[in-house]
């Protein structure tokens, strides 16, 4: 999609960043469109699906006729290139299934390719609709375990960060009664430490100071009501001992208001997600650390339910893009 007006640099200086369309009946499409003229600045977006399903969406916004319906180009500065897949011809918005959970694995798959080639840099990830990846036979929970998965790695974490907050989590997408039985020393330890060391490399923060929330309400009050924060202490105590900045167990409840750290390491999924969702959900991002590549994605779900409509913010994605454009530019 060739941009009118972007600021170009050389060619050899662009990298060129990954960008996965979703699920084909959610607005993976929709916002790629949006976010294009934002994004293809300093670096050269890749995007990978379906061309057929990116003209439907662009139909739904725009007469084909009018000022603005572009296509994309070859790849030079301040253009876009595209990987058509040729899965899918036409989709009926909001209404997903096993063809597209198919669909949205084999993007993924095909944007790692051009990670491990190192043909890209980073990837960023339009959101996928679990059960119709589960329905087509794919047996991942989420983005963040299936590329874990094929990145090679069994020590990862899933952060999710706004320009006021970030926030690491120690167990992801299982369900609130297996919890407690999975928070362990080492979980915890893990998830302080490669929070820790993203920090320093991806993001400049020298000596980053992290605080680490208890499970239990009153983070157990001195085990009265529960004892798993002993676990976390215990990890807490090992890490301090290594020389990272950590503190807690803290009350979750009563922590995050207090926007005074680096991160905070929350126990489980909603526990951490709440409040950074909370206080800027169209810029919070998905990261996954601990991978052998940069990974970033919008913090928002698939939105079958208004796809096709033509009213899915690009926001998340646009922020999704420049966090995966920074982290990339750190490193060789």
């Amino acid at each position: 999609m060739l941009l009118e007006g972007a600021t170009q640099a050389p060619v050899s200086a662009m990298k060129r960043i990954v960008v996965t369309m979703g699920d084909p009946a959610g607005i993976g499409g929709e916002i790629i469109l949006k976010a294009l003229s934002h994004i293809c600045k300093q670096s050269i977006p890749v995007v990978v699906g379906d061309l057929q399903t990116i003209y439907q969406a662009q139909k739904a916004l725009f007469h084909k006729d009018a000022p603005g319906f572009k296509r994309f180009g070859d790849g030079s500065p301040g253009d876009a290139e595209f990987i058509d897949l040729g899965i899918i011809d036409t989709v009926n918005p909001g209404v997903t299934g096993p063809e597209c959970g198919e669909a949205s694995f084999r993007y993924i798959i095909e944007g790692l390719k051009l990670l491990f080639t190192g043909e890209a840099s980073a990837i960023v990830t339009c959101p996928i609709n679990k059960k119709s990846i589960h329905s087509a036979g794919i047996e991942f929970t989420g983005h963040t375990e299936l590329l874990a998965h094929y990145g090679g790695v069994t020590e990862y974490v899933m952060m999710m960060a706004n320009r006021a907050m970030r926030v690491s989590l120690v167990t992801i997408h299982i369900p609130l009664k297996d919890v407690a039985g999975s928070i362990t020393t080492d979980k915890v330890l893990k998830t302080i430490t490669i929070t820790y060391r993203s920090l320093q490399r991806y993001f400049q923060v020298e000596k980053p100071y992290i605080k680490v929330c208890g499970l239990n309400p009153h983070a157990g009050e001195q085990g009265i009501i529960g004892n798993e924060e002993d676990a976390i202490d215990e990890a807490i105590r090992v890490a301090r001992a290594a020389g990272i900045h950590a503190d807690g167990p803290f009350p979750a409840d009563t922590l995050f208001h207090r926007r005074d750290c680096d991160a905070y390491i929350a126990m489980y999924h909603d526990q951490g997600l709440i409040p950074v969702k909370t206080l800027d959900f169209s810029r919070t991002v998905n990261i996954t650390l601990g991978l052998p590549f940069i990974r970033t994605s919008p913090g928002h779900g698939t939105g079958l339910d208004i796809a096709g409509k033509g009213i899915a913010d690009p926001t998340g994605l646009i922020e999704a893009y420049r966090v995966a454009e920074h982290m990339s530019s750190k490193i060789s």
